[in-house]
C-alpha cells in the first residue's frame, strides 16, 4: 500500500484515525510534539502570554490534569520541575525542551518513559550554542537547567519571548520552593492559599465554639451570625433574612430600624418587631427563591435594588453579596453582606461564605429546635397544673342534663338583656346546648351526646375566680348567641360556629390574673407565649377539650372545613386582647369611612369578627342598668385581688387594681365606658344597625357612671373645704 492509498483512507475514515491517536499506542508526550510541530508548520497563532505560566491556551481539563500531577508529587522536585519545563515548552511553541537537573552527584538529563516514569540520565557536558539556557535556583542553590530548542524560523524577538516566559516560569518555581509548598497551574501561591485555609479553618472553629456553646435563643444565634458574616467578608453591613415558605416571604426579627425599611416593619403574632419582603422582590428574594447566591459590582446596575432606602437614610451601597443558607437543600435563610471595605467581593469571598453557611444552617436548626423544646417543658408545666385542676364532666352529669326538655323557643334569650345572673348552674349548661342547637342543627351535623360533654367539660374548665369564669363564659356566649340570631345573613355557617364555640371557651382556665400580671411575675405561661398570653392559653384550652374523647362537636366537618374553623376559633379567641382592639377598630373605622366595607371581602369579614368579640366580651357595659352595677362590682372585686397579689410580691399595683383607690372607681368607669365601650358598639352599629340597642344602652350607662363620679368629686370637695375650715 503506497502513502497515497494511506492518505485517502484515513480522510475517508477520519475516526480511525482520531481512535489511533487517543489510543495507549500514542504516549501524551508523543501526542503534545505532534501538536507543537503542527502549530509551528502552519504558523497556528498562540495566545499572548499573561505573565502567568500554562496560560496559553489550556483547556479546563489539562489544567485540571497538571493542577493533580503537581499536588500529587508535591515533595517531588523533580517531577514539579519537568512538569513546568513542559508546559512552559509547550506555551511557546518550541521544538523541544530539555531539563538538567542538578544534585551532588552531577547533572542529569531528565526524560519521562512511556510509563510516565521519569528516567535520569548523567550528561558531561550541559553547554551548547543551539539552545537557550535558564539556570533555576531555590533556597539559594541551582537546582537544575532548562534547555530551549529554539526552531530555525524563529525571530529575534522570539526568542527573547522564550526567555523572558522561562525566567517569570523558573522564579515562580522557586519562589513556591523557597515555602516549601506546592505550586497550582493557575499561578496561585499554594502556600498563600493553606495560610487563609488555615485562617479560615480557625474563624470556623471560632464560630462553632461561640454559636453552638451560647444557644439560648433565635435571635441570640441570628445576631451571632450577622457579626461573623460581616467579619467574614470584611463588609460594612450584614443582614440575616429567614424565609417563611408557607407564605413566600422573608423576614428579620434583628434589624436596625434606621435603615429606612420602617414602612415595612410589622409586629408579628408574638409581639416582635420583624420586617417582611415578598420572595419574589429584591436581591434577598431572588437568592432565597433560586437558592443561588449573587455578588453584585453595583448595586445600582442592577434592577433587583432597592434605591429608596439608601436615599432615605443617606447610605450609599456600592457591592452586595448574597448568598443562602440550606438545610437538606432547602433555602431557610439569606445573608446579604453589604459594602466590602477594600474593593468588591471575591470569588474567595463567595467560596469562604458556602462553608460558613453550612454552620449557620446547623446553628439555626438548633435554635429552632431549642425554642420548641424550652416551649414544650413550659407547656408540660402548665399542663400538669391545669390537669392537676381541671377534669373532664362525668356520666352522671351527662345524663342529667338529656333527661330535661327545652321549649321549641325561648324569645326572651334572644334579646341582649337577658339576665344570665339568674340561672342555676344547671341552666346555664343547658341553655348553651339549646343555643347552640338553635343556631347550627339545620347546617350542621353533630352528636348530641358530644355537645353536652363539651358544654359540661367547658364549665368545669373554668375557674373559681370573681369575674372570669363560666358565668362570664355563658353571658359573652349568650351576647354572640342573640346577635347571630338576628342576623342570621351576616356570616357563614363555620365563621358562626366559631364566633359563638369561641365566645363559650375565650376565658377557659383564667386565673384572675390580666397579662401584665402573667409577665411581670415570670409565670410559666408567660415564658410560652410573649404577648396575648391568657387568650393564646385559652384557645389551648379549648383544642385540648376538642380533643377528649367524646367531646369534639366538630368531627363531622370535612379536614378542609375543620382547618378553616380551628383557625376562626383561633382568630376570634385572640381578638377579645382588649390590645388588638385598638388596631382593629382603627382598621374598620377608615374602611367604612372610604365607604370600602364589603362583606364579600374576607378581611372585612375578619375585622368584623373581632371587633364582636369585644363588644359580646364586654357585653356587661351594654346590659340594664341593675346588671351592669352588680357586674362592675365582680369585675373590680378580682381587680383588687390582683392588686393585692402585686402588693405582697412588692410591686404597687395600677390604681384600677389598688383595692386603697375604690372610692375612684366611678371616674374609672367612665374613663373605661368613653374610652372602649363606647367606640366599640358605635362601630357595631354602623355594620349592624340592629345592634344600635347596645349602643344606647352603653350611652345610658356611660352618663350613669358619669353622675356618680360627679357625686363623688363634689362629696371630696365638700369633704376638703370641710377639713379646711377645721384646720383655720
Amino acid at each position: 500500500m503506497d502513502e497515497n492509498s494511506v492518505l485517502n483512507f484515513l480522510r475517508d475514515h477520519p475516526e480511525f484515525l482520531e481512535d489511533y491517536i487517543v489510543s495507549p499506542e500514542v504516549s501524551p508526550d508523543t501526542f503534545e510534539r505532534w501538536s507543537i510541530r503542527r502549530a509551528i508548520k502552519f504558523k497556528i497563532p498562540k495566545r499572548p502570554f499573561t505573565g502567568t505560566p500554562m496560560a496559553g491556551g489550556w483547556t479546563d481539563p489539562d489544567l485540571s490534569m497538571k493542577r493533580r500531577v503537581i499536588l500529587e508529587t508535591s515533595d517531588n522536585r523533580t517531577r514539579i520541575l519537568y512538569e513546568i519545563t513542559q508546559c512552559c515548552g509547550q506555551i511557546m511553541g518550541t521544538n523541544a525542551v530539555e531539563l538538567i537537573v542538578q544534585n551532588d552527584e552531577g547533572a542529569f538529563s531528565c526524560r519521562k518513559t512511556e510509563e510516565g516514569e521519569l528516567k535520569l540520565k548523567k550528561v558531561k557536558n550541559s553547554k551548547n550554542a543551539s539552545y537557550i539556557q535558564t539556570i533555576v535556583n531555590a533556597a539559594n542553590q541551582t537546582i537544575g537547567e532548562i534547555h530551549f530548542y529554539i526552531p530555525l524560523e524563529s525571530s529575534e524577538k522570539s526568542i527573547v519571548n522564550v526567555v523572558c516566559t522561562w525566567a517569570a516560569a523558573a522564579n515562580y518555581f522557586s519562589e513556591i520552593y523557597n515555602h516549601k509548598s506546592q505550586a497550582g497551574p493557575d499561578s496561585l501561591d499554594v502556600h498563600e492559599n493553606i495560610a487563609k485555609q488555615r485562617k479560615l479553618s480557625n474563624f470556623l472553629l471560632d464560630v462553632a465554639r461561640s454559636i453552638f456553646h451560647d444557644i439560648v435563643s433565635m435571635d441570640a444565634v441570628i445576631v451571632k451570625v450577622m457579626n461573623f458574616a460581616q467579619k467574614l467578608v470584611d463588609a460594612d453591613r450584614a443582614s440575616l433574612f429567614l424565609v417563611d415558605s408557607r407564605n413566600r416571604q422573608i423576614y428579620a426579627r434583628i434589624f436596625d430600624v434606621g435603615t429606612g425599611d420602617e414602612e415595612h416593619v410589622r409586629v408579628n403574632s408574638d409581639g416582635q418587631k420583624e420586617i417582611r419582603f415578598d420572595m419574589s422582590k429584591g436581591i434577598a428574594g431572588h437568592v432565597a427563591s433560586t437558592g443561588e447566591g449573587l455578588n453584585i459590582e453595583n448595586a445600582y446596575y442592577d434592577e433587583r435594588f432597592n434605591a429608596d432606602v439608601d436615599s432615605k437614610t443617606g447610605y450609599t451601597t456600592k457591592t452586595i453579596l448574597c448568598m443562602p443558607i440550606l438545610i437538606r437543600g432547602v433555602v431557610i435563610g439569606v445573608v446579604q453582606m453589604v459594602n466590602k471595605h477594600n474593593g468588591a467581593f471575591t470569588r474567595q469571598d463567595e467560596d469562604a461564605f458556602e462553608v460558613f453557611a453550612v454552620y449557620c444552617g446547623l446553628a439555626l436548626h438548633h435554635a429552632k429546635l431549642y425554642d420548641k423544646i424550652r416551649r414544650s417543658e413550659q407547656k408540660y408545666r402548665v399542663a400538669l397544673e391545669v390537669l392537676a385542676y381541671h377534669s373532664v364532666c362525668n356520666s352522671d352529669e351527662v345524663n342529667k342534663l338529656k333527661k330535661i326538655e327545652l321549649n321549641n323557643r325561648i324569645i326572651e334569650l334572644e334579646t341582649i338583656d337577658f339576665n344570665g345572673m339568674r340561672l342555676s348552674e344547671l341552666e346555664k349548661p343547658l341553655y348553651a346546648v339549646y343555643m347552640f342547637k338553635t343556631l347550627f342543627s339545620e347546617t350542621l351535623h353533630f352528636e348530641n351526646d358530644d355537645l353536652i360533654r363539651f358544654v359540661l367539660t367547658v364549665r368545669k374548665n373554668y375557674r373559681r375566680v370573681a369575674y372570669h369564669n363560666w358565668a362570664h363564659g355563658w353571658s359573652v356566649a349568650h351576647a354572640m348567641f342573640a346577635t347571630l340570631v338576628n342576623s342570621p345573613e351576616a356570616f357563614t355557617k363555620l365563621e358562626s360556629l366559631a364566633l359563638y364555640v369561641s365566645c363559650l371557651c375565650h376565658d377557659l382556665d383564667h386565673r384572675g390574673k390580666n397579662n401584665a400580671y402573667m409577665k411581670s411575675m415570670e409565670t410559666p405561661l408567660a415564658a410560652i407565649y410573649s404577648t396575648s398570653v391568657m387568650e393564646r392559653h385559652h384557645f389551648n384550652q379549648t383544642i385540648t377539650i376538642l380533643q377528649q374523647d367524646g367531646h369534639n362537636i366538630l368531627k363531622n366537618l370535612d379536614p378542609e372545613e375543620y382547618k378553616e374553623t380551628l383557625s376562626l376559633i383561633k382568630h376570634c379567641i385572640l381578638a377579645t386582647d382588649l390590645a388588638l382592639f385598638f388596631s382593629n377598630k382603627a382598621k374598620l373605622n377608615v374602611i367604612l369611612d372610604r365607604g370600602e366595607f364589603d362583606f364579600s371581602n374576607r378581611e372585612h369579614r375578619l375585622l368584623t369578627q373581632a371587633v364582636m368579640m369585644t363588644g359580646c366580651d364586654l357585653v356587661a357595659s351594654a346590659k340594664p342598668w341593675s346588671i351592669q352595677t352588680e357586674t362592675v362590682k365582680v369585675i373590680f372585686e378580682e381587680f383588687y385581688d390582683q392588686g393585692d397579689a402585686e402588693r405582697l410580691s412588692g410591686k404597687e399595683p395600677i390604681a384600677m387594681m389598688d383595692r386603697n383607690q375604690a372610692h375612684m372607681l366611678p371616674q374609672m368607669q367612665v374613663g373605661f365606658m368613653r374610652g372602649i365601650c363606647m367606640p366599640c358598639y358605635d362601630l357595631i352599629a354602623r355594620i349592624f344597625p340592629k345592634a344600635d340597642k347596645m349602643r344606647e344602652r352603653c350611652e345610658y350607662n356611660a352618663k350613669k357612671w358619669e353622675e356618680l363620679a360627679a357625686e363623688q368629686k363634689a362629696k371630696q370637695e365638700a369633704t376638703g373645704s370641710k377639713n379646711g375650715d377645721n384646720d383655720s
